[in-house]
């Protein structure tokens, strides 16, 4: 693309997270296209990796989860004048709060601006009256956009699918051993990376530990993440006598990949699943509930398995069609590092741009 930009990337924070991880993915895609890139944030522990992009970040106010709270009045002061200096074409924002800043942006200054959502939202009064979807809208899957459409009433004229992409070079073949994790080599672990948070699907995935634990003694399950339910969660463990079969470790999602046999994402609801295509790339073999984005990632028994019922058993017999039938798991694992490339950072880039321009031209036309 010849056309180059001037473009401002919103989210409320830059620790560890699923947006924080497609803004970075996506402002260093969007430099190495030629275009020139901000992010503003309140910042966070990811900074570091902006920086190495060579993406310049603006700090503001913006560490709030409600679009109502003053800081969103802040960091719109904070930012008017640097958009003006610095000639910003075009705002991205990721978020409630942040498209609400986007919105506000927009109707001082004029700018268009885009609004990506990233999963699934109850349909609130206040959802439907404050859609801040944009001059253009992004769904990061099919089902993101039906529910945009259907649930939230955002014109389905408005909606572009762009599917994430992942900055596959920070993915590099397996290097790591699980004995320096505290397991024996051969053991059977099976992973789950998710946040933890009643719709991940923790406690269906215990549920099925219990059932698979006796039979299988080198089986354990591997948690990272944190989130509210995590004290509860672990109570639940101790009460299944469990603690020996399940792990908690502090360690990135990228790294625990390189020890797994098996990625489990017993997610409810998901918008997409980043960590699949981690898997995928790291050459791990997943296991998925059929729903939402998962469903649009996973091929049932061509690059992963699907569980069609959202029960314990179904996720057990599931995870243990995979130790049973190793072959199976490798082929799965193989098809899924050439399924990944579908979704690269610069085709997710690409699609984006092509977002941008619509937002442009609409906006100019009116």
């Amino acid at each position: 693309m010849h056309f180059k930009m001037r473009l401002l990337l919103l989210t409320t924070h830059l620790n560890p997270g699923g947006i924080p991880r497609y803004v970075l993915g996506l402002a260093k895609g969007l430099k190495m296209q030629g275009h020139t890139v901000w992010v503003a944030s309140s910042g966070g522990s990811w900074c570091n990796q902006l920086q190495e992009s060579g993406v310049p970040h603006k700090h503001i106010p913006i560490k709030t989860k409600s679009f109502l709270n003053p800081k969103v009045f802040f960091s719109l002061f904070a930012l008017l004048g640097f958009i003006k200096r610095e000639k910003i074409e075009i705002v991205h924002a990721n978020n409630r709060v942040t498209q609400h800043l986007g919105f506000l942006i927009h109707r001082f200054s004029g700018i268009p601006y885009v609004s990506t959502f990233h999963g699934f939202y109850r349909p609130s009064l206040l959802r439907k009256l404050f859609k801040f979807e944009g001059d253009k809208t992004i769904a990061i899957s099919k089902a993101v956009k039906s529910h945009l459409t259907q649930n939230l009433k955002i014109k389905e004229e408005k909606v572009r699918v762009v599917y994430n992409g992942i900055d596959q070079e920070r993915f590099l073949p397996k290097t790591k051993d699980k004995e320096k994790y505290g397991f024996k080599k051969n053991d059977f672990l099976v992973g789950l990376l998710s946040r933890i948070s009643a719709e991940k699907g923790h406690f269906l995935a215990v549920e099925a530990m219990q059932q698979l634990s006796v039979k299988y003694p080198d089986l354990y399950l591997v948690i990272t993440g944190t989130g509210r339910l995590q004290e509860k969660l672990k109570k639940y463990v101790a009460q299944t006598g469990l603690e020996n079969k399940i792990k908690f470790l502090a360690y990135p999602s990228e790294e625990i990949l390189d020890i797994l046999d098996l990625l489990v994402m017993p997610s409810q609801s998901e918008g997409f699943g980043f960590l699949i295509i981690e898997a995928f790339l790291k050459g791990v073999a997943v296991v998925g509930f059929n729903t939402g984005g998962i469903a649009e990632i996973i091929e049932n028994k061509k690059n992963g398995l699907l569980f069609e019922h959202y029960e314990s058993s179904s996720l057990k017999a599931a995870i243990e069609e995979m130790i049973n039938n190793e072959g199976l798991g490798k082929q799965l694992a193989e098809n899924a590092k050439k399924d990944a490339l579908r979704f690269s950072l610069e085709n997710m880039t690409l699609a984006t741009e092509a977002v941008y321009l619509e937002a442009i031209k609409s906006r100019r036309k009116q």
